[in-house]
This record gives structure tokens, C-alpha cells and sequence, in this order.
């Protein structure tokens, strides 16, 4: 009965490191909301659910290629996104760069590849490993010369350092923004605020994983997940944007949020080389839990112990705004964009 209840402590305290909210407090509103926590014994999250049609392994959902300028950029959007995030960037862009936007499997209507056997460590990033395969296909097979990368939120600014980690001389420049490095824990007491790697993983294979995300239900998982206000600072942008995130199944998202939670690209920045534009969303005035900013853990704390003094990041926050910053501040946005490729030979 003592591991029991020890095992539940444990339990306890990494759900409250990993779910997003535990009280959602706007700060102009007076009243606090309680999260909904339900789960389902019934359900399986770490499964194909019945009848669902997967894709294959390897494969992109879907490659667009906009524009005809002489520079080539590819466009990754994070979790929760297809490739049409990108559309009014890519419009507003089509003298400069030849872009090819990737949708990953499984979002923006898509099917997802299979789901690996349970007994797979999330550790392994088998969906992860497998898009990224497939960019490099995409460099190869359409002779994509030097492209710029640009990585969105979260797996897109793992992908694009990935590739210029692996391709130095191939790929001219990365550029992400509201980027997520890796989970930070916001429990400091309990945990480190960086954890090492091991720690990563075994906390989703062993207890995050298998006794919240596998049986966690859609009411819980919107509730608990990130909101409208962290997708742009305009509401109902935030609700268009909050709307295409939810579009995928659930199983997906847990996949893909595992398996991020599984790793950290940071380890491996003391060898990038590739010139790399870090732009910080502003998340003014984001606080639904009084004094915390949950979003700032993501898409700056995540950050920190990498970037300063890095010869090849630059970093530059853009005022007012959010996971989505093209949409919410387009001009400075673009502005700073150009800046650094002015810079990047």
C-alpha cells in the first residue's frame, strides 16, 4: 500500500509538471475555473484507434511549393499545423524565396503512420525520425540547393536544427519562431529546471505515457492543452488558430507531444554552425495562473541555457505576440527576417 502511495505522489507531481494549467486565472477576470481532469480506463491513446486509416512511415502528408524567387526556404509548422499556417507568408513572399511548405503526417486532416508498439520508447522518435527522413528526401529529390529552414513552435525547430546539425555546408540558414527548445519543468522545487535526457524519457515511457496521456479524454485533453490566447494575440485569430491545433486525433497529438517531451536539441547546439535567427514571441500579459506564464517557460526558458554568447544564434523578440507571430506582427516580423538574411552569406 506505501508504493501505491508513493507511486501516486509521483504521479501527482509529473502531472503537475506536464499539464499546461492547474487553474486557469485571466488576468481581468475574479473568479477561478477548475480544470477538467477526466480520464477513461476505456480508452487507449497509445494505439491506432479502431478503424482509424493510417498512412505510411516516411512519407510527408503533403509538400506545397509557392513562389519562384531564387532563394530556397522550407516551411515546418509545429504540432497541430498543416503547411497552410504559413499561407500569408508565403503569398507576401513569392518574388523572394521558392518555398515548399511540408505538412506532417497526421495533421491538418492527414492520416498519421501507424502508432509503434507500446513497448517503443518515446525516446526513439520513431514518428520524428521518420519526417525528418522524409525532408531529407524532399532535399534530395527536388534538388533543393542551401535552403533556409524555417521551424515552427514545437518538432519544427527540433527538424530545422537537426538538418543543420547533420548538413552544415548544405543548409544556408535556420530561422524559428515561437520556437519550444525542450520541456522545462516549472516545479524547481521538485525538479530541475533542465532535466537531463534519461530523466525525459523515462518520465513519459514509465509514468506520463502510460498513466495520464493513455487514457486522458478529448474534454480533458482541450482543456488542459494550450488555449486560444497562446496561438495570437487577437481572440478570435486565437480561437481560428486554437481550432486547426484541435483538428488532429488524439492519438496523434499525444504521439508527437511524447515524443518531444523525449528529447532535447539543446545538447547539441554547442555544434551548430548554421546561422540561426531565434525570434521570441512577446506573450505580454499571458497569465492564467497569477505570476506564471507558462508559455514563457516553453519559448524562452527552454532556450536559455543555450543561446547566450552562441556565435551562430541570434535572438530578437517580437512585441505583441504568440505562437503565431507572422499573423500577429507581420511588418516587424518580416522586418526582422530580413534583417538577418542580409547578414547570412
Amino acid at each position: 500500500m506505501l508504493k501505491r502511495i508513493q507511486f501516486q505522489k509521483v504521479l501527482s507531481n509529473l502531472i503537475s509538471v506536464f499539464v499546461i494549467t492547474s487553474v486557469v486565472t485571466p488576468s481581468f477576470a475574479q473568479q477561478t475555473c477548475e480544470r477538467i481532469l477526466v480520464q477513461d480506463s476505456t480508452l487507449n491513446n497509445l494505439v491506432d484507434p479502431p478503424g482509424y486509416k493510417t498512412g505510411t512511415l516516411g512519407g510527408l502528408a503533403r509538400v506545397d511549393k509557392v513562389g519562384h524567387g531564387p532563394q530556397a526556404m522550407i516551411l515546418i509548422p509545429g504540432i497541430g499545423f498543416s503547411g497552410d499556417i504559413f499561407d500569408k507568408f508565403m503569398t507576401s513572399h513569392e518574388t523572394e524565396f521558392t518555398m515548399y511548405t511540408v505538412t506532417l503526417p497526421g495533421m491538418g486532416g492527414t492520416p498519421a503512420p501507424p502508432c509503434p508498439p507500446e513497448s517503443v520508447s518515446f525516446g526513439e522518435q520513431p514518428w520524428t525520425n521518420a519526417a525528418f527522413g522524409a525532408i531529407e528526401k524532399l532535399i534530395e529529390n527536388e534538388k533543393i540547393e542551401r535552403p533556409i529552414i524555417m521551424g515552427h513552435w514545437m518538432t519544427g525547430p527540433q527538424l530545422a536544427l537537426r538538418l543543420a546539425l547533420n548538413y552544415p555546408d548544405k543548409i544556408k540558414a535556420v530561422i524559428i519562431p515561437s520556437g519550444t527548445a525542450c520541456f522545462i519543468a516549472t516545479d524547481t522545487i521538485k525538479y530541475k529546471p533542465h532535466p537531463d535526457l534519461a530523466w525525459r524519457i523515462s518520465s513519459i515511457d514509465k509514468y506520463m505515457a502510460p498513466m495520464w496521456y493513455k487514457t486522458v479524454t478529448r474534454v480533458t485533453w482541450d482543456d488542459n492543452n494550450f488555449l486560444p490566447g497562446d496561438y495570437a494575440v487577437n481572440p478570435i485569430l486565437g480561437l481560428r488558430m486554437w481550432r486547426e491545433a484541435a483538428l488532429p486525433p488524439l492519438h496523434v497529438w499525444v504521439r508527437y507531444l511524447c515524443e518531444f517531451y523525449a528529447q532535447d536539441i539543446t545538447q547539441q547546439l554547442d555544434s551548430l554552425t548554421v546561422p540561426t535567427l531565434l525570434l521570441y514571441p512577446g506573450l505580454e500579459d499571458l497569465f492564467f495562473e497569477p505570476g506564471q506564464n507558462y508559455m514563457y517557460g516553453y519559448c524562452h526558458t527552454s532556450w536559455a541555457a543555450s543561446v547566450p554568447d552562441h556565435k551562430s544564434i541570434k535572438s530578437v523578440t517580437i512585441p505583441n505576440s504568440r505562437v503565431c507571430m507572422w499573423l500577429d506582427q507581420p511588418e516587424k516580423f518580416n522586418e526582422e527576417v530580413n534583417k538577418f538574411l542580409v547578414e547570412v552569406k
